[in-house]
């Protein structure tokens, strides 16, 4: 074999090598490009809780109290912390708080028994993917009087935390404008007292809608926590400030600001 063909042959073995090497980055660099598209396009996506329980019970009676995590529609199998809480009306003070077991799908569950009649109430405290989500039910065990709880005015499903001990309190000034980048700023206190080192977090949407966002907030003073967003319209949004610290608050409250 002349040594003008070995060079063709060494020539065209190493130009094929180099295509199929060039091939293979970039179809590895489209699917983590199309793999961290849709992992950004899913994080958008708030988590979506439900509980599931009896609507009354007797008292020691054992049932399942359950909720299902998606988000997208599709399961959640990876949360954080599913912690249920668990109070008689107008006993917020002493609610119990108990971890949920391993999950069967995106079903997390517990195994409780109420001690004795009453109204009670219970929040699935959801910690996935960045997110929380905190739904209430309310439960009836045994046969309580019901109609003078309901004239006390006691918490329902939407509010079932005004009893609570955390406060909230706008530092930002109102209106917010719209189509630009705002801070929110919420002085926090518990128990009259400034609160310091907490997590918390805004879940923002306008006033209508179901989509949420999510805005993660830092303490820049004094128990004063700041977080930034874009309001893309004008109109009146909820914001419910999330906040939970090592020593076992985990509490929520809502609120309301003006976009103009």
């Amino acid at each position: 074999m002349s040594k003008s063909l070995n060079f063709i042959l060494i020539v065209m073995g190493a130009l094929m090598i180099f295509l199929l090497s060039a091939c293979g980055e970039s179809g590895d660099n489209n699917q983590a490009a199309e793999d961290s598209e849709n992992s950004e396009d899913v994080s958008l996506e708030p988590i979506e809780v439900e509980i599931d329980m009896v609507e009354q019970a007797d008292p020691e009676e054992e049932i399942t109290i359950s909720t299902a995590v998606t988000q997208s529609g599709e399961p959640v199998t990876d949360a954080s912390e599913v912690l249920f809480e668990i109070w008689k009306d107008g006993g917020k003070e002493d609610s119990e708080e108990i971890l949920a077991e391993e999950p069967a799908g995106d079903i997390y569950e517990i195994r409780y028994s109420f001690p004795e009649e009453g109204v009670y109430y219970v929040t699935a405290h959801v910690t996935a993917r960045n997110m929380h989500s905190m739904p209430t039910e309310e439960i009836i065990v045994g046969d309580p009087e019901v109609a003078e709880s309901e004239e006390e005015n006691h918490p329902g499903h939407e509010d079932a935390h005004t009893d609570s001990v955390v406060e909230a309190s706008l530092q930002s000034s109102e209106p917010m404008a719209v189509g630009e980048e705002q801070e929110l700023s919420y002085e926090v206190m518990y128990e009259s007292t400034p609160l310091q080192g907490a997590d918390v977090q805004f879940e923002v949407w306008r006033d209508g809608e179901e989509e949420r966002s999510w805005v993660k907030a830092e303490e820049k003073e004094n128990s004063i926590y700041t977080g930034t967003h874009t309001f893309e319209e004008a109109g009146d949004y909820h914001v419910i400030v999330h906040i939970k610290n090592d020593g076992g608050l985990h509490e929520h409250v809502e609120k309301e600001v003006s976009v103009e």
